[in-house]
Parts: structure tokens; sequence; C-alpha cells
């Protein structure tokens, strides 16, 4: 798609979302129509397709011809539904498209908008069990990951600005993200470890005990809210690595002596029954 094309589908998706705002629905929108055609005919052509990764090799093909659209729906920031957007939604989650996914599920949340039926799962739920997932699938390789998509994950399930219906979602989704990140966490010390030769001393850097505490909370609360969530054995696995691992500095605790509070004697009083100050002005104090 040309320059001047995606210019075109970004400002008309933003005039439809705008319209459609003072009526409350896309219907009858001439360009949301017209894309709504489009996107008809690309599920057509998936449903021909039998192979998972040829459908996704597609997916990733088309996506970008409708990123346009979605960037205008976005800047025009209006409440309406849109079952366009929510489709290409999905299929950047399908082809991998996180941090498109992640930027679109949260405008989708904020304006509380739904999945069409054909997907059988609320907005939020499709969006974090399906992540979450394909994160769980990729930590059993050697692959690569960026935590930083879940990490997204959880701070859109904190935000203030989406509503908390939209955020409802069955106990067992929310904690298959918590193992998620769990596991993301351990991969990453696991890799500090190995790069300290396999020694688990002073030596590793400091964030591992913290991201080692942070795992070890999330995988409790995951634990917490679904008891088959198959943490239970990294948390006994980071709760004896923590028992090894050096103590943060912010952590350390001081010794005794340096606990103990300062010890002063009796206050020296002048005979209006003032303290005495010294020199430098300090008050001053009977020698203990």
């Amino acid at each position: 798609m040309t320059l001047a094309r995606n210019h075109f589908h970004k400002h008309s998706a933003k005039a439809a979302a705008e319209s459609a705002a003072e009526f409350g629905t896309m219907q009858e929108q001439t360009f949301y129509e017209l894309q709504l055609t489009q996107l008809n005919n690309d599920i057509n052509r998936l449903k021909q397709i039998q192979s998972i990764e040829a459908k996704i090799q597609l997916k990733q093909a088309l996506v970008p011809t409708y990123l346009p659209y979605v960037d205008g729906i976005i800047e025009a920031n209006k409440p309406v539904q849109d079952n366009v957007f929510m489709t290409v939604l999905v299929w950047c989650i399908d082809t991998a498209n996180y941090e498109k996914a992640v930027e679109m599920a949260e405008f989708a949340l904020r304006h509380k908008m739904v999945m069409p039926d054909r997907f059988e799962r609320k907005t939020a739920t499709l969006v974090i069990e399906e992540i979450s997932n394909a994160f769980l699938k990729k930590l059993k390789t050697n692959a690569d990951i960026d935590l930083e998509i879940l990490w997204s994950l959880e701070t859109l399930l904190e935000s203030e600005d989406i509503p908390k219906e939209a955020l409802d979602m069955p106990d067992q989704v929310r904690a298959k993200l918590l193992v998620a990140l769990a596991k993301g966490e351990i991969k990453g010390i696991n890799a500090a470890i190995t790069a300290n030769g396999g020694e688990i001393d002073d030596q590793l850097p400091e964030w591992v005990w913290h991201h080692a505490e942070y795992a070890k909370k999330r995988l409790e609360r995951a634990i917490d809210l679904d008891d088959r969530c198959n943490g239970k054995q990294d948390l006994k696995t980071l709760t004896s690595l923590l028992k090894k691992l050096p103590v943060s500095s912010d952590q350390v605790k001081p010794s005794e002596d340096e606990a103990k509070p300062t010890q002063q004697g009796e206050p020296l009083l002048n005979t209006n029954g003032s303290q005495v100050v010294d020199d430098q002005g300090n008050l001053a104090f009977k020698t203990t």
C-alpha cells in the first residue's frame, strides 16, 4: 500500500469514527462498510486454507493493509463498536505483532469494545489468554522473549482508565499471565547465573534478587487464583533459589550495633531551666 493510500485510509477511518460517534454505530458509514466488505472477503480466503501455518502467513500479509485504518480509529478516539478493528486485533496476536495488539487492546477495553460473536470470548479474556499461551509455548524453547509485552499486559490490567467490568475474566486466565511472567523472569535469572559461571554469589547483578522476589509473588498469586496453574514446581525452585541468593543491598538489615539508637546523657540546663547550647549551636548533654 502506497503512502498516499495509507494516508487516505487513516483519515477516512478517523472521519468515519467521528461521524459514527454521533449515531452510536459504524453501520452505514461508507468507508467502514468498504473495509468490512474487504475483511469478509479476506476471512473467506482464510477459510479456504486448512494449514494453520499458511493461515498465519496470509494474515501476516493482510494485517499491514488494515493498520492505516486501525491508526485512524485510534486517532479519532471515539467509543464506537468496530468489528474490523477487533478482528485485526486478533490477527495481530495470531501473527505475533504483540506490541500493536496491546496498543489496540488498551483502546478497545477503554472504550468497552467487544469481540465479534465468532470469537466467543470477552475482549480482555481473549487478549490475555492468547498472548499468555503464546509466551508459555515459546518459554519451552530457547527462543528469546520480550518480557515487556507481558509487563504491559499486567499494567493494562491495573489501569484506572479502563472500566473494571471490561477487565473481568476467569481467574484461570489471570493466573496464566502471572505464570508466564514468572517463567519469563526465571528464564532471565537462569541466564544471569549461567553468565556468572553457574555460581550463585555476590557477583550476580543485583536485579536478580528483585526479579526472583517478583516472580515468587506472582506465582503465589497465580496459585491462589488457580491451584492447577502449573506454577507450583517453579515456586518451589524459586523459594530454594532465594535462600541461596545474596540479599539485595537495599534489603540488608543493619547490624546490631548500627541498629542501636545513639545514647545521650541528661540535658545540661541553664539556671532558668532552658537547655545549654554549645559554641557550635548544638544542644549540650551530660556525659554518660
